[in-house]
């Protein structure tokens, strides 16, 4: 296929993954083949890794039904492999899921019909749908109304990096994704939401859009890999409080009072968070501090 422009990139990161990659790429083949008239392409972006995820997408992209660019980044983090997947992308429309998501069939048609209306640059996020009844229903969201983000709601969670798109006029108006942020990154996680908090705060629009779908096979089925997956998450926004809190555009104040309310609240009726998976306000806001203290630790090095 030609590779000149085109109208949407995908850019998938991923490390050490080989063994899982297959029903990926067959997924997004799948869902190239039904574009209709929208022209896209791949960029695949091998964070490091060790074993032989890059010989596994070039064999996959020697007959794959879109263009394929193979990238390789050394430097560790998501949020690094994304900017270098963004530096390389031809499209006007910049999407983004991970390797162990597959997008619907009908991905790439409900982005380009998503967007075409727009007058100017929106962020928007799509369902993310549980891949395996066996996997633990976390990190998903199977919402079926649309929605707009507002000042109101925590940008956490509201659209997952695992399936979401923007034009690239909003990289060019807020910048590229906050690489201290994220998995691989010293906060832990958290880059789509401060991203999400970013072009919500400039004032662009934030739409939740369910007709975007991917499922998600996360493989987590047990309470302690929702633990260790909170603790993360709560790190990483304990370190967007932190860089937010003396922003008056921001509402991240906000949001660390409701987490303290409800840590206070547990204390005083033992009502928890989750006590099936174990999970505790107090102890979300234990890392959320710690995150915060971090975050502080690391000013010098504070970017956007």
């Amino acid at each position: 296929m030609s590779s000149g422009a085109c109208d949407i990139s995908l850019v998938v990161s991923s490390r050490n993954r080989a063994y899982g990659l297959d029903s990926c790429l067959k997924a997004i083949g799948r869902a190239a083949r039904a574009a209709g008239p929208a022209a896209v392409e791949l960029v695949f972006v091998d964070n490091g890794s060790t074993d032989d995820t890059s010989a596994v997408v070039a064999a996959w992209a020697s007959s794959a039904p879109l263009p394929v660019r193979l990238l390789h980044e050394a430097r560790p983090g998501l949020a690094v492999a994304r900017n270098t997947g963004i530096a390389a992308a031809r499209g006007g429309l910049i999407a983004f899921t991970d390797d162990d998501c597959e997008p619907e069939p009908g991905y790439f048609q409900a982005l380009s019909q998503a967007f075409a209306a727009d007058e100017g640059p929106v962020l928007r996020g799509g369902r993310v749908e549980l891949g395996d009844a066996r996997d633990l229903p976390v990190t998903i969201k199977p919402d079926i109304e649309p929605a707009t983000l507002d000042r109101t709601l925590h940008p956490g969670g509201f659209i997952h990096g695992c399936n979401m798109a923007f034009p690239r006029a909003l990289i060019e108006a807020i910048g590229p994704f906050d690489e201290r942020f994220g998995a691989g990154a010293p906060f832990r996680s958290g880059e789509d939401t401060d991203f999400t908090h970013r072009a919500f705060k400039a004032g662009f629009p934030v739409v939740y859009c369910p007709d975007i779908v991917v499922r998600h096979f996360h493989g987590r089925r047990l309470p302690e890999d929702i633990r260790k997956l909170q603790s993360g998450y709560a790190f990483g926004n304990g370190a967007l409080y932190a860089k937010y809190l003396f922003d008056r555009r921001s509402n991240m104040r906000g949001m660390l009072r409701w987490d303290m309310r409800m840590a206070a609240r547990e204390l005083w009726t033992g009502q928890t968070m989750s006590a099936e998976m174990g999970l505790t306000y107090r102890g979300t806001m234990r890392d959320s501090l710690s995150g915060m203290m971090s975050y502080w630790l690391n000013r010098p090095a504070a970017g956007r």
